[in-house]
């Protein structure tokens, strides 16, 4: 099937520029969330620490009160990022299903006789889930997790750094396998993909 080829940048920059509000509102609110996942466990160690400090409830009720927040806190941001991210999703790949549609009905004839309206409609319509799919999950959760890890390591380097530059290696070494194993699948994706328009 014949398609537009731009650049992945730009790509995403035509279609997320529209609403670099909710792009930022997205950050911001996947920043949040991180921040107090990192936060909850430093927040606890100050808790069990002041329990076993006799005399100081003040700093135990802090602590706890802290821990709490944290935790709405993160799961309210957590709650927010995914609708936030869903909705930017279907924004941005509706105005790819008009553009694509569009790009599909200015074709000659030779191609619409070469291609059915049901494969049309399933290319259009499908791979155009699969990208709001991708926006609004897949993305966040691989960013997310990619910015929370990075923050662990740091952590960790910071209390005892042989753990955090061992746990370092291991992670490196568990993505280059990742990638390599995502090299396979891609191309077993798209050749289903292929197949399922046939």
């Amino acid at each position: 099937m014949t398609t537009m080829q731009p650049t992945y940048t730009g790509l995403l920059g035509r279609y997320l520029r529209p609403y670099t509000g909710r792009l930022t509102l997205l950050s911001l609110l996947l920043l949040g969330g991180i921040a107090a996942q990192l936060a909850g466990p430093q927040v606890l160690r100050l808790f069990i620490d002041a329990t076993q400090t006799a005399g100081d409830s003040g700093r135990v009720l802090t602590a706890a009160g802290l821990f709490i927040v944290l935790a709405i806190g993160q799961r309210a941001a957590a709650l927010a990022s995914a609708y936030v991210g869903a909705d930017l999703g279907w924004r941005t790949t509706n105005r790819l299903r008009i553009d694509l549609t569009d790009h599909c009905l200015r074709l000659d004839m030779g191609f619409h006789k070469t291609h059915t309206p049901g494969e049309l409609i399933d290319r259009i319509d499908g791979d155009c889930n699969a990208l709001g799919n991708f926006f609004s999950q897949f993305s966040l959760q691989v960013l997310g997790n990619t910015i929370l890890t990075i923050g662990i390591l740091a952590l960790l380097i910071r209390e005892e750094w042989r753990v955090g530059i061992g746990l370092s290696v291991y992670t490196l070494a568990t993505l280059a396998l990742l990638f390599a194993l995502q090299r396979l699948a891609v191309s077993r994706w798209a050749a289903y993909r292929q197949s399922t328009t046939d």
